[in-house]
């Protein structure tokens, strides 16, 4: 990339930098989250098959998570309506947890989800993404 065609660049707004630091965060915690029930759960409710066909689901989807993460702060317009959904069923995966009682784990879930979802809907983020894609 020439020096003129990344200056002429518009600045990265912060809602873009959070919307990257959360989905970062959420793959993180779910790829660690995964690795540590695979070496330390003791009580097995899927035989080994499901166990390491669930783990690598997991594994898949902390990973993704991360990818779509750094696309958007690329600029990447393609990578928003993915990282929409992801965030979205993290929103409705929130209310299981509220319905079970695990308030806090359901906030967990909820706040970070639903900070992303919001940041990918408002102007400045649209705006960003639609300048990056035209230079």
């Amino acid at each position: 990339m020439s020096e003129t065609a990344s200056s002429a660049r518009p600045p990265r707004p912060v809602p873009v930098w959070v919307i990257y630091v959360v989905m970062f965060l959420q793959g993180a915690a779910v790829i660690f989250g995964t690795l540590a029930s695979v070496f330390t759960e003791d009580a097995q409710v899927l035989d080994t098959a499901g166990t390491v066909a669930l783990s690598i689901l997991f594994l898949l989807s902390g990973v993704i998570l991360v990818l779509l993460g750094f696309q958007i702060f690329q600029g990447s317009p393609a990578a928003r309506t993915p990282a929409m959904v992801l965030q979205l069923l993290l929103v409705v995966l929130s209310f299981s947890f509220f319905s079970g009682g695990a308030v806090g784990t359901g906030l967990i879930f909820l706040l970070p989800a639903a900070l992303a979802l919001v940041l990918l809907f408002i102007k400045p983020t649209q705006e960003w993404l639609e300048a990056t894609q035209t230079s």
